[in-house]
Protein backbone atom coordinates (compact mmCIF):
# COMPACT_ATOMS: atom_id res chain seq x y z
CA UNK A 1 0.00 0.00 0.00
CA UNK A 2 1.57 3.11 -0.99
CA UNK A 3 -0.43 6.12 0.15
CA UNK A 4 1.01 9.31 0.67
CA UNK A 5 -0.84 11.83 2.26
CA UNK A 6 -1.61 15.18 0.23
CA UNK A 7 -3.11 18.49 0.66
CA UNK A 8 -6.48 19.37 1.11
CA UNK A 9 -8.73 20.94 -1.01
CA UNK A 10 -12.23 22.74 -0.55
CA UNK A 11 -13.40 19.37 -1.96
CA UNK A 12 -12.13 17.44 0.79
CA UNK A 13 -14.37 19.49 3.51
CA UNK A 14 -17.41 17.04 3.47
CA UNK A 15 -14.92 13.85 3.92
CA UNK A 16 -12.41 16.08 7.07
CA UNK A 17 -16.01 17.46 8.51
CA UNK A 18 -17.15 13.07 8.62
CA UNK A 19 -14.44 12.36 10.65
CA UNK A 20 -14.01 14.62 13.06
CA UNK A 21 -17.68 14.31 13.75
CA UNK A 22 -16.99 10.49 13.84
CA UNK A 23 -14.92 11.19 16.29
CA UNK A 24 -17.18 12.97 18.81
CA UNK A 25 -18.62 10.34 20.20
CA UNK A 26 -15.91 8.36 21.66
CA UNK A 27 -14.84 10.81 23.50
CA UNK A 28 -11.56 10.00 22.98
CA UNK A 29 -10.02 12.80 20.33
CA UNK A 30 -11.69 15.95 20.91
CA UNK A 31 -13.36 17.99 23.43
CA UNK A 32 -16.36 18.72 21.25
CA UNK A 33 -19.41 17.28 22.41
CA UNK A 34 -21.44 18.04 19.64
CA UNK A 35 -21.12 17.64 15.97
CA UNK A 36 -19.35 20.56 13.76
CA UNK A 37 -21.70 22.43 11.08
CA UNK A 38 -20.46 22.27 7.68
CA UNK A 39 -20.33 26.12 7.47
CA UNK A 40 -17.95 25.87 10.65
CA UNK A 41 -15.50 23.78 9.11
CA UNK A 42 -15.51 25.47 6.17
CA UNK A 43 -14.59 28.97 7.44
CA UNK A 44 -11.81 26.78 9.60
CA UNK A 45 -9.98 25.81 6.84
CA UNK A 46 -10.51 28.97 4.88
CA UNK A 47 -8.74 31.07 7.53
CA UNK A 48 -6.10 29.40 8.01
CA UNK A 49 -2.80 30.04 5.99
CA UNK A 50 -2.27 26.57 4.70
CA UNK A 51 1.57 26.87 3.56
CA UNK A 52 2.23 27.67 7.31
CA UNK A 53 -0.29 25.36 8.70
CA UNK A 54 -1.39 22.94 6.37
CA UNK A 55 -4.26 20.76 6.25
CA UNK A 56 -3.00 16.79 4.42
CA UNK A 57 -5.75 14.19 3.67
CA UNK A 58 -5.16 10.39 2.74
CA UNK A 59 -7.17 8.66 0.13
CA UNK A 60 -7.72 5.07 -0.10
CA UNK A 61 -9.84 3.69 -3.12
CA UNK A 62 -10.73 7.50 -3.47
CA UNK A 63 -12.20 8.12 -0.69
CA UNK A 64 -10.61 10.02 2.50
CA UNK A 65 -9.50 7.39 5.38
CA UNK A 66 -7.20 10.39 7.21
CA UNK A 67 -6.80 13.93 7.75
CA UNK A 68 -4.33 15.66 9.53
CA UNK A 69 -3.35 20.12 10.30
CA UNK A 70 -0.82 21.78 12.11
CA UNK A 71 -3.16 25.18 14.25
CA UNK A 72 -1.73 27.85 15.65
CA UNK A 73 0.00 27.16 19.40
CA UNK A 74 -1.04 30.66 20.00
CA UNK A 75 -1.85 33.37 17.75
CA UNK A 76 1.10 35.65 19.15
CA UNK A 77 4.00 36.43 16.86
CA UNK A 78 6.37 34.81 19.32
CA UNK A 79 4.69 31.61 19.58
CA UNK A 80 4.89 31.18 15.60
CA UNK A 81 7.27 28.12 15.61
CA UNK A 82 5.07 26.20 17.94
CA UNK A 83 2.28 24.59 16.40
CA UNK A 84 0.02 21.92 17.56
CA UNK A 85 -1.02 18.51 15.84
CA UNK A 86 -4.47 17.27 14.92
CA UNK A 87 -4.99 13.56 13.48
CA UNK A 88 -8.04 12.03 12.45
CA UNK A 89 -8.18 8.26 10.84
CA UNK A 90 -12.06 6.78 10.45
CA UNK A 91 -12.54 4.07 12.76
CA UNK A 92 -12.87 1.46 9.73
CA UNK A 93 -9.33 2.09 8.81
CA UNK A 94 -8.14 2.10 12.35
CA UNK A 95 -4.85 -0.02 12.90
CA UNK A 96 -3.73 0.28 9.87
CA UNK A 97 -0.79 2.55 10.11
CA UNK A 98 -2.58 5.63 8.77
CA UNK A 99 -1.70 7.91 11.41
CA UNK A 100 1.60 7.54 11.27
CA UNK A 101 1.95 7.88 8.18
CA UNK A 102 -0.02 11.20 8.02
CA UNK A 103 2.15 12.31 11.20
CA UNK A 104 5.15 11.46 9.19
CA UNK A 105 4.07 13.41 6.67
CA UNK A 106 3.38 16.51 8.74
CA UNK A 107 6.32 16.52 10.50
CA UNK A 108 8.32 16.28 7.38
CA UNK A 109 7.26 20.13 6.65
CA UNK A 110 8.05 21.18 10.07
CA UNK A 111 11.17 23.46 8.05
CA UNK A 112 8.91 24.38 5.43
CA UNK A 113 6.35 25.95 8.13
CA UNK A 114 8.65 27.37 10.10
CA UNK A 115 7.64 24.75 12.64
CA UNK A 116 10.40 23.92 14.99
CA UNK A 117 8.25 22.57 18.55
CA UNK A 118 4.81 20.40 18.03
CA UNK A 119 2.55 19.77 20.38
CA UNK A 120 -0.14 16.99 21.01
CA UNK A 121 -2.79 17.27 23.27
CA UNK A 122 -4.30 13.94 23.67
CA UNK A 123 -6.56 12.86 26.66
CA UNK A 124 -5.08 10.45 28.76
CA UNK A 125 -7.37 7.34 28.37
CA UNK A 126 -6.60 7.69 23.90
CA UNK A 127 -3.80 5.40 24.23
CA UNK A 128 -3.85 4.97 20.55
CA UNK A 129 -2.84 8.61 20.41
CA UNK A 130 -0.27 8.33 22.69
CA UNK A 131 1.31 5.32 21.28
CA UNK A 132 1.18 7.63 18.00
CA UNK A 133 2.87 9.93 19.42
CA UNK A 134 4.98 8.57 21.52
CA UNK A 135 6.83 6.48 18.60
CA UNK A 136 7.64 9.33 16.59
CA UNK A 137 9.39 10.88 19.29
CA UNK A 138 6.85 12.81 21.27
CA UNK A 139 7.57 13.01 25.43
CA UNK A 140 5.47 14.30 28.04
CA UNK A 141 5.67 18.08 28.24
CA UNK A 142 2.26 18.71 30.59
CA UNK A 143 -0.40 17.27 32.53
CA UNK A 144 -3.83 19.12 33.17
CA UNK A 145 -5.85 17.05 35.56
CA UNK A 146 -9.58 17.05 35.44
CA UNK A 147 -9.09 19.81 32.58
CA UNK A 148 -12.08 18.19 30.63
CA UNK A 149 -15.67 17.55 31.15
CA UNK A 150 -16.51 15.08 28.95
CA UNK A 151 -20.54 14.43 29.67
CA UNK A 152 -20.09 14.53 33.63
CA UNK A 153 -16.90 13.01 33.60
CA UNK A 154 -13.55 14.80 33.94
CA UNK A 155 -10.37 13.79 32.00
CA UNK A 156 -7.28 14.55 32.48
CA UNK A 157 -4.72 15.85 29.25
CA UNK A 158 -1.63 15.13 28.76
CA UNK A 159 0.67 17.79 26.08
CA UNK A 160 3.00 15.57 24.37
CA UNK A 161 6.11 17.36 22.46
CA UNK A 162 8.65 17.15 19.93
CA UNK A 163 10.89 19.44 18.35
CA UNK A 164 13.67 19.27 15.57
Amino acid sequence: MSLEPRDAVAADLPAILSLYNEAIPSLMATADLVPQSADARAAWFDRRDRTRRPVLVLEEAGEVVAWGSFSDFKERAAYAPTAEISIYVTAKAAGRGLGRRMLDALLARTPACGIDRVLAICFVHNEPSLRLFRSRGFVEWGRLPGACDMKGTRRDILILGWSR
